[in-house]
């Protein structure tokens, strides 16, 4: 059977999770990988037990880039390569001859695909790029303040940046691939763990600008008080009757309807005081009298009781709670093939999407590359004959989206900032995400678009949905299984009129198992996979709460479980698209792709998301919360919070020579190595000597991993920091009805241009002239589309 990147070559230059999860998914898909390691020991992989998932399907050689034979050698490979993927920093590529100038000249077909910490310019472009260090910059970890029973900023367990990184490194690398095909010119292609930590911005941003129509929205989106608000009623933890935790994630109020009749609490709805459209009751008493009683309702029965009446209803929201450990297991994960069996024993995470014509096959654990290295240097590339047209890689793709709420709109803004044209088909009345939050997180997700409002139950309103389908080249859904196929947009109604369709559907659950007709939203893998209890450090009380504990430890599991699954999942709709798109290139038809949420966050919880005998558990967070250990941690300072990453023999010489420099008989080298409780404290009373911003002056220019973690709230980041704008990660657009604003900027960059202009979101139907048109549609007969109730729009007569 054909895979999907059969032929292609990728040159591995990478020595963590990032590049090795990006390396792994094309691996997974039919590329050749050839994996170079450094002769020292700054391989990271012996140290982490997801290495030998994410180096699986590759082949491992030796190489020096600082010995000139070596790196002869690794410029055959270059030759021989289709694109490489490098985490080396800008001066050791300058100082081996890999920087993109260099290269470019002698390997001009090749695509260079390089990820770093903090970008390749600003302040912090030297920092080592580890996840932690990226979010405590950022400000992620104040977003998570009050998880812990403390103040100040908590560390953010779940490697949310380093999914983010790996998906679109892979979503880049695969578009400059598909626009270069087999005779054009390579390009540079730039992300990093900075702008991994991007997409867990939901919206606070943008409301930071805009303070006079959204100062009290903005307070709710960016919370940083170590005192957690009380969850919506529809978006709630509860704990069972055998002491299991639940959540719920009922965001439509029909949804919690549906909650309401099974747990027989839906007499609430006949009380006037209850606002059903807002699902809240008009006075915080009765408010709070509901919520008691709901929360004492769900400890009648146990959790997997509530859970046999909530599957057999079929339009609950809600799971319990796992760890990763436990996900492995789970019914929907098993039947969907999130977890595959290994040869050499254990379970691993399965493939990315379930691709129906090219699926991947993962491939051994990874072997010797040596056969394999000779082959490439024997068979180079040729030289491109066609020039690069210095366009975003995706320009002229075209991609239809026929989604709601977050994930996979957000997945279709990915490509959108690649070039791709983009058209929201949307319901009559606009997607609901518009309705909530004053469409602050509408505007997040549909950032690039545009849009046509269409009712799709209509004849005429899916015949011209249709007609633009017969012109794309992506569909993306979020529909529930069945739903296409009653509105005459399934698969095998699209694919006739259209061959080389990419389809892809992306649904909460998967399309096999339990849970495949049922609804899902962001709080519930959150739970389920296994993220929230790692947050947490897999420390909830089993025994039964009385309402004051209920009270306490909901606001922290929801704390915990902030918004970070929609876009895990964002990002595998990206990379899937792509992966479907170079398919396509390889067997000129398109197919059908299902990815899901519980998936997309299996990946996100890649570093326990595999077994095997012997397997060490999941570093677990201390009881705090500041980190995994004594050199990996946040430390208070004398003013303000720090965090400190030392992961290796040299950083810990830095650190310890950092410290000498000021005067200061710290810890040495050697006893940084032990990582101990005794070495915690006595860092702890180091750093309570000084204020963060002083230890932070002192050790950037020094290289040590060590940043100040409260410095600037997520918001304040993005939009004032210097190395924030020295990378170009706002752009300036225009908001329809708000006016100017600056968005989020790009996941990736091409050619090294970090200027390169975004699109600001559209409103509901503002585009339907416009897409109409293009379409073949006459203005007669929009008219008439219009009259009838087929196309809306929110864009007031007159206003364009």
């Amino acid at each position: 059977m054909t895979e999907a990147l059969a032929g292609v070559r990728i040159l591995d230059l990478t020595n963590g999770p990032a590049g090795g999860i990006a390396s792994m998914i094309l691996a997974d898909f039919g590329a050749e990988v050839i994996t170079v390691l450094g002769p020292d020991d700054r391989d990271l992989a012996p140290h982490l037990a997801a290495s030998r998932m994410w180096r699986r399907g590759k082949q491992v050689i030796t190489l020096d880039a600082n010995d000139e034979t070596d790196r002869a050698r690794l410029n055959e490979l270059a030759a021989g390569a289709d694109a490489t993927i490098c985490t080396w920093r800008t001066r050791t590529l300058t100082a081996t001859g890999f920087d993109w100038p260099t290269l470019h000249a002698r390997h001009p077909h090749l695509i260079f695909s390089h990820v770093t910490g903090f970008g390749s310019v600003g302040p912090y472009a030297d920092m080592p790029g580890y996840e932690h260090i990226a979010a405590a910059a950022a400000g992620r970890m104040l977003g998570f303040a009050g998880v812990a029973q403390r103040h100040g900023p908590v560390f953010s367990a779940l490697q949310v940046g380093i999914h983010a990184c790996a998906q679109s490194t892979a979503t880049a690398l695969l578009a400059a691939l598909t626009e270069r095909g087999d005779d054009g010119e390579g390009r540079l292609v730039e992300t990093s763990m900075l702008q991994g930590i991007l997409p867990y911005e939901q919206g606070a941003m943008i409301a930071a600008q805009f303070p006079e129509q959204f100062s009290e929205l903005f307070g709710a989106l960016q919370n940083t008080s170590h005192e957690p608000p009380m969850p919506s009623l529809y978006y709630h933890p509860a704990q069972a009757g055998d002491g299991r935790w639940m959540q719920f994630g009922n965001l439509l109020p029909h949804l919690f309807d549906n909650f309401l009749i099974v747990t027989e609490l839906m007499d609430v709805l006949a009380d006037p005081d209850y606002n059903q459209a807002q699902m809240m009751l008009a006075t915080e008493e009765k408010h709070e009298a509901f919520r008691e009683r709901m929360l004492r309702r769900i400890q009648d029965r146990t959790a997997e009781e509530w859970m046999t009446d909530f599957i057999a209803d079929g339009g609950v929201v809600a799971t319990k709670y796992q760890t990763t450990q436990q996900a492995l297991e789970d019914p929907d994960i098993v039947a969907n093939g999130h977890v595959i069996e290994r040869e050499s024993g254990g379970v691993q995470l399965g493939p990315l999407a379930r691709m129906t014509d090219t699926p991947a096959q993962p491939g051994p654990d990874a072997a010797d590359g040596a056969d394999r290295a000779n082959t490439w240097a024997a068979s180079p590339r040729p030289a491109p004959t066609r020039g690069g047209s210095g366009a975003p890689p995706l320009t002229g793709i075209k991609v239809v989206e026929l989604a709601t709420i977050i994930a996979a709109p957000f997945g279709a803004s990915f490509l959108a900032e690649m070039g791709a044209d983009v058209t929201k088909v949307e319901q009559i009345g606009g997607d609901p995400y518009r309705g909530l939050g004053v469409g602050i997180g509408s505007a997040r997700v549909n950032a690039g678009k545009r849009s046509i409002s269409v009712d799709l139950k209509s004849e005429a309103g899916r015949e011209a949905v249709l007609k633009l389908v017969d012109e794309a080249d992506i569909l993306i859904h979020n529909f529930r299984p069945g739903v296409p196929e009653r509105l005459g947009i399934g698969y095998k109604d699209v694919s006739a009129r259209n061959p080389r369709l990419v389809y892809l559907q992306s649904n909460g659950y998967g399309p096999d198992g339990p849970g495949a007709q049922r609804p899902s939203t962001h709080p519930i893998p959150g739970a389920a996979m296994g993220g929230v209890m790692y947050q947490v450090g897999e420390r909830v009380p089993p025994d039964l709460q009385d309402i004051e504990g209920l009270r306490s430890w909901t606001r922290r599991l929801m704390k915990a479980n902030e918004v970070n699954p929609d876009p895990n999942t964002a990002l595998v709709v990206a990379t899937s698209c792509m992966l479907g798109l170079a398919a396509r290139r390889r067997t000129g038809k398109g197919q059908q792709i299902f990815i899901d949420m519980f998936g997309a966050n299996a990946y996100a919880n890649h570093d326990d998301f595999l077994a095997y005998p012997g397997k060490p558990g999941r570093p677990m967070p201390d009881d705090d919360l500041c980190g995994l250990g004594a050199t990996y941690r946040l430390y208070e300072c004398a003013e303000g919070w720090v965090f400190l990453a030392l992961t290796n023999a040299i950083e810990r010489e830095r650190f310890a020579a950092a410290l000498g420099e000021l005067g200061i008989d710290g810890p040495s080298a050697d006893r940084l190595a032990a990582d101990d409780s005794a070495l915690a404290d006595e860092l702890a009373a180091l750093f309570a000597t000084r204020d963060a911003a002083d230890w932070q002056a002192h050790f950037v220019p020094r290289e040590v991993a060590c940043l100040q973690a409260d410095a600037l709230a997520p918001a304040q980041f993005w939009l004032n920091h210097e190395q924030s704008d020295a990378m170009g990660l706002t752009v300036p657009v225009e908001h329809p009805t708000w006016g100017p604003y600056r968005r989020h900027g790009p996941m990736a960059f091409f050619d090294g241009r970090h200027d390169r202009p975004l699109l600001g979101p559209p409103l509901a139907g503002q585009h339907n002239t416009e897409i109409l048109r293009d379409a073949g549609y006459d203005d007669a007969a929009i008219a008439q589309l219009a009259a009838d109730g087929v196309i809306w729009t929110e864009v007031e007569e007159g206003t364009g």
